[in-house]
């Protein structure tokens, strides 16, 4: 077995999918740019990382749950992991725009801090040209090699450095600091001490005590900041750490396994392929592959053959 990244190459439509998580924190999962056609429709669907768009130019639709938003040239809107959403291009005047598809223990920090808000993913760009290039750098940076891996996670790092400076820079005042609800500093505050202990074992009943709150308050307050519970999160947390000690060390499974909080490698390995689909061991042998693209979608229909 061999993990493909997809990279596909045409005049109207480039894109990088299917890049394998290294980073922890914050990792790139795949970006792209596109003019589209008028009246091209995507979705309902629901993504499993965040995706920002950033509308180049045109007009185009987001709805998001409940809500719906008009687009133009100099926007961006952001879609949140377990959301529905879909999108259109207006029939007159169609958008073109650039994407970056990521996750990661910082991600939520970086969304929040860059203004977007569940209820309001939608906000302005005044740098669109930098955070362009970011995306046409990452796109250039697309051969397999660690040295490619760093120059795209550094352009992710600028891409959200230009949208939190220009999202403090037009928003001075400093109570926000990205929290704008009570919930938002506890599930901040939980995320830490997870980062920082996963390699310990963590009940969330004992998390809720350390930060303060009950365990009801803490798993409803992070299944609506991060869509999810506080065990997914440590689960996905723990493995996130796995996979970049699998590809990065040659250290035995076992230990891994003892590294990121399993005692016991064969639950480990368990919750390994019931997350991934395949054994941590299989996973560690098995290559990267680049394939190139010349048409939109050649590299999604290859995945359902």
């Amino acid at each position: 077995m061999e993990f493909e990244v997809g990279f596909t190459n045409s005049v109207r439509y480039k894109c990088l999918e299917d890049l394998q998580r290294r980073a922890v924190d914050l990792y790139l999962s795949y970006c792209g740019m596109e003019d589209v056609e008028c009246g091209h429709h995507f979705g309902p669907h629901v993504r499993t990382e965040y995706v920002i768009h950033l509308v180049t130019k045109g007009k185009g639709t987001f709805r998001c749950e409940d809500s719906h938003y008009e687009l133009r040239e100099n926007m961006a809107f952001l879609i949140y992991p377990g959301m529905d959403t879909e999108y259109e291009a207006d029939l007159e005047c169609p958008w073109s725009y650039a994407w970056v598809g990521f996750n990661g223990g910082k991600a939520h920090t970086c969304v929040t801090n860059a203004g977007f808000m569940p209820e309001k993913p939608v906000i302005p760009i005044r740098n669109m040209d930098v955070l362009l290039s970011c995306i046409q750098h990452m796109l250039e940076a697309h051969q397999l090699t660690y040295a490619n891996e760093l120059k795209r996670s550094s352009e992710l790092m600028r891409f959200f450095s230009t949208l939190l400076e220009d999202y403090s820079e037009e928003n001075p005042s400093p109570g926000r600091s990205g929290y704008d609800y009570p919930c938002a500093v506890y599930v901040e505050q939980a995320i830490d001490y997870m980062q920082k202990n996963y390699d310990q074992k963590i009940k969330v009943n004992d998390l809720a005590d350390y930060i303060g709150i009950n365990r009801s308050y803490l798993t409803n307050s992070f299944r609506k900041i991060m869509n999810m519970s506080p065990q997914k999160f440590l689960i996905t947390l723990r493995l996130d750490k796995a996979i970049s000690l699998l590809r990065e060390t040659a250290l035995p499974i076992h230990t891994i396994s003892a590294q990121v909080g399993y005692d016991d490698p064969l639950a480990f390995s368990k919750m390994f392929k019931q997350n991934y689909g395949i054994s941590p061991t299989s996973f560690r042998e098995a290559p990267e592959k680049l394939i190139k693209y010349e048409n939109k979608n050649e590299y999604m229909r290859s995945l359902s053959i």
